[in-house]
Order: C-alpha cells, then structure tokens, then sequence
C-alpha cells in the first residue's frame, strides 16, 4: 500500500487545470481517453467540514491515492479498504482512488468549508418556524430559504453574526424570502374642525357745541329823516350793538379696531343732536356705533389611499405650490422658487409578519394666510447701464401648518387614530380715550372692542392593509357607466346626466362594488 504526492499529484493536478470540462469521458482522435473532474463513473462530490474529518469504506482494496491540493485536504490510509480524508483549509480539490491494477476505484470533489451543522441546530433551536438553509461557498455563509416574517429573518441573521468569530472576514450573503406580503396599502382620514369667533363694538362720537350769542359794538352812520320823511345823512356816528358773535368748538373720537383693522359690518346705527338759534345752527352732537358678532366653522375632510412596498417611502400630496422668490438682480427681475401646501401624507411600511406591519406616518395640512405675509418695500437699484430704477416689493403668503408625524405598529386592517392636536388661540383689544374711559357708566361711550377666538383640532385614522394587485375589470372608478342626459331631459327637467351604469341603465345590485361614488344633478 502506498500513498504518493509526487509525480502523480502533480500529473492529476495538470489534467484538472488544463482540460476543460466535458459531459462524460471520452476518446479522443489518439486513442487517449481524458475524464474531465467529477465526471468519471465512479465521482462523487463531498462537502467536508474545516478540521473535519469523514471515513470512506471501500468495496475494493486501494493500492494508491492521489490528492491534487493537499494543503486545501489530505487523506490517512488506516487500511486498504477504509481511508479517512479531512479538511485543512477552506478551497476546493479532488482525490482519486487506484486500485493495483491502476482502475479507479473512487473520484471525490471535496469542497472544504466552515461545518454548518451547529449553526442548523442553533436556527431550529431559536427560530422553529424558519425553513432557513445556510452553507458555506468559498469561506462566506450563504442563506437560503423562507420565513414566515421580517423578524424571523432579523433572528436568523443576528444567530448567524453570532455564530461566526468577531474577528472574522467572513461574508454573509441572504437570500432569505418573506412568506408575508410586501405591499401595503395606507388608508388615510384626515378631519379638522376650525371654529372662529369675532365680536366687534366700537362707539364713535362727534359734536360741536355752541356756546351762546354776544353782542357787540360797531360804530355806525346815523341817518336822520327830512321834512319828506326820507332818512339823510346827518353826518354823526356812534356805538351802537353789532351781530352777535357765536363761540363754538367742535370735539369727536375715532376708535378703530387693531385686530381686524376694520370694521366687519353687523349692527350699523347713528344718533345725532342739533340745537338752533333761530336759523342758525348753534349745537350739534353725534355718536356712531359698530357691533357685529360672528361665529364660522371651516371642515376640512381628506381620504387619500396610497400603496407603498415593505421598506420603502410614498408621498401624496392634495393641494398646489405657490411660488417663494429667493433672488433677484439690480434689473428687477426675481428667481423663485415653489413650496408646496395642502394636504400631504407620507409614510413608510415595515411588514413584520402577516399580523404586524409598522408604520412611520407623517400628515400635514396646511394653507395659505395673510398673517404672517412677508411685504416687500419698493427699493432704488442700479441697472447694468448706470440707471436708477424702482424695483417694486413683494408680497409672499405665510402658511398655517398642523402637522403630525408617529411611529406605530398594526395589523392589516387595524385602525388607530392620531387626535389631541387642538390649538385654541384669542386675541382682544379696547381703544380707548384717556381719562373718559373711567367715568362710570359713560366710559363705555368713549372705547372700541375687538375680539378674535380661533379654535381648531385635527384627527388624522390611518389603517394599513396588506394588498395584491387584481385584475383590471375588477376595479371600478366614478365615472364607468357615465352617460350624458338627453336634450329633452336637460332642457325640461334640468338633469345633467342619467342615473350611472352601463349606457345610462340602472344600477343592478349584483354590479355594484363599493367603494364607488355615485353622483346625479
């Protein structure tokens, strides 16, 4: 019995490399006959386990056994019918088996990898429901197989990082599919409820008081009557009483309102004083009242439905853009850009399991106001050429934001609701006249009232669900089975359209699908 390294390892190892596989042995034009690695009728292809070893029981006695690469694995002979191979270091070669006669009696194709077999036992163990299969390939740990949920592959991969040394190099590859659907389907409600509300008083008045007549002295020509009775110069003056003098002053107060800046309307009413001295007007006084009372509810109501896959992000927005400026040159001219508003949602699903899907959710709703605005003041520059020009303001919008951002976890289906975002904001300001505004009772004459109250709360129901696509003919959208109203019927009956289904018919019940808008004029 012998075991050679020699001439022929060396002689084994130039076949392997320099003949290219082919499908079975074969002769060639020489009468030589050349069997390609593993294809002979006695191969075998083994997986052997670094530092480990595995028996081959043979049915024929070995006289010689060659090894292509002993320093990837090599053989111990303990008798001529039992050889005992093992793993030194990780690779791939192959061994073959001659008996005295020089047939071959066995082809091995040893690969050495790293023994996966406590790291099966260590999954079956921690991870029951995994159908998980992990081997080596050229030192790296490849997974395979299916579980039933994104957490159980969490766990797979965490024993398998485990398992391996710190230290080492080694990469892992998962190929590991989820049994749970990946596309899920974000249903959305967003309610809010705006509730306003002004009062305005405001009292103005406005006067002129007189304060009497008094007479005077003029001097005066005094005329005298003649024989004929006919008034003559006589040629003497004197003091005698003039027209009388009136002292009058004029007093009035003007209270505006700070919040609204004006008045709104409502309750319009005015009251007026006038005091003559026969026909001459010597007193007068007036007093103007505002008062309005407003109350307004504003409802904003938004269902949007978006589709997204496992691990990945979807925005919807519901609303426009309304354009920023963010530059502008010495000739006037401005760079803008556009930020969007209106109703946006955005979020990004996790599938965890059949029954556990994670949600990171952001909603906002927001719109357009005057408070806040930003106004531009016109400004002198100076062109390319040296002139003066007037580059006129700008006005840009504010924006009322209510926002909401969580990270929640539910199952298909499930709904939970984001509410407790209430804003309740009042303002109130008094005009009043120094002084007068603390006489009892007739202070309030003299003051102006303007009150604002804004209360508004936002509920955002999000309910995820674990969607597959359909087929075309089983969605349904508002406007399948539209059909236009006849002349006669618009014109005598002031219909716009008929009752929706196919052609103008009826709805048949066992057609209808929900959810489905249905609208007639």
């Amino acid at each position: 019995m012998s075991m050679s390294y020699g001439m022929k390892g060396a002689l084994a190892l130039a076949l392997v490399t320099a003949v290219p596989c082919i499908a079975s042995a074969a002769p060639n034009g020489m009468n030589t006959k050349i069997t390609a690695p593993g294809q002979s009728a006695v191969s075998e292809h083994v997986t052997l386990g670094l530092s480990k070893s595995m028996v081959i029981e043979l049915d024929s006695p070995a006289a010689d056994v060659v090894i292509t690469d002993p320093k990837i694995a090599d053989a111990v002979v303990q008798t001529s019918e039992r050889i005992i191979f093992r793993g030194v270091s990780i690779g791939q070669t192959n061994a073959f088996v001659f008996d005295r006669n020089g047939n071959q009696l066995l082809n091995l194709e040893i690969s050495v990898e790293v023994d996966m077999t406590g790291l099966h036992q260590l999954i079956e163990r921690h991870v029951p429901g995994a159908r998980i299969n992990v081997e080596g390939v050229n030192g790296n740990v490849l997974i395979t197989g299916v579980v039933d949920d994104l957490s159980q592959s969490d766990q797979v991969s965490r024993l398998v990082s485990a398992y391996l040394s710190a230290d080492d190099d080694t990469q892992v590859v998962n190929m590991v599919q989820i049994a749970a659907k990946d596309q899920v389907m974000l249903e959305v409600r967003i309610v809010e409820m705006q509730r306003t509300a002004i009062k305005q008083l405001g009292i103005n008045l406005s006067g002129t008081p007189g304060f009497g007549d008094f007479a005077k002295l003029v001097e005066q020509q005094l005329f005298t009557p003649n024989a004929d009775g006919v008034l003559v110069d006589a040629d003497i003056k004197a003091l005698l009483p003039g027209q009388p003098q009136t002292f009058a002053g004029a007093i009035g107060t003007s209270n505006s309102f700070g919040i609204q800046g004006r008045s709104l309307g409502g309750f319009n009413g005015g009251l007026t004083y006038s005091n003559y001295v026969g026909k001459d007007l010597q007193t007068s006084f007036g007093a103007t009242i505002d008062a309005l009372e407003r109350i307004g509810i504003i409802k904003t109501l938004a269902e949007p439905n978006i589709v997204a896959m496992s691990g990945e992000s979807a925005k919807f927005l519901a609303g426009g853009e309304f354009p920023v400026p963010v530059g502008q040159d010495n000739n006037g001219r401005v760079t803008i850009e556009f930020k969007p508003y209106g109703v946006g949602l955005g979020f990004t699903p996790v599938v965890l399991s059949e029954g556990r899907i994670s949600l990171k959710v952001s909603t906002e709703v927001s719109e357009l106001t005057n408070q806040g605005a930003f106004q531009g003041a016109t400004q002198s520059a100076v062109d390319s050429n040296g002139n003066v020009v007037q580059v006129q303001g700008i006005t840009i919008p504010a924006l009322t934001v209510r926002r909401a951002e969580s990270v929640i976890e539910l199952p298909s289906g499930g709904s939970m609701m984001m509410a407790g975002l209430i804003q309740s904001k009042s303002r109130q300001t008094l005009d009043q006249i120094p002084g007068l505004k603390k006489l009892p009772v007739l202070g309030a004459l003299f003051q102006s009232r303007d009150f604002l109250q804004d209360e508004s709360e936002l509920v955002v129901i999000v309910t995820p669900y674990l969607v597959d696509p359909t087929q075309k003919n089983q969605l349904r959208t508002p406007a399948d089975g539209y059909a236009n109203a006849s002349d006669a019927k618009t014109i005598f009956f002031g219909k716009l359209n008929e009752q929706y289904g196919k052609d103008g018919a009826p709805v048949d019940a066992q057609d209808y699908r929900a959810p489905v808008g249905f609208i007639e004029e």
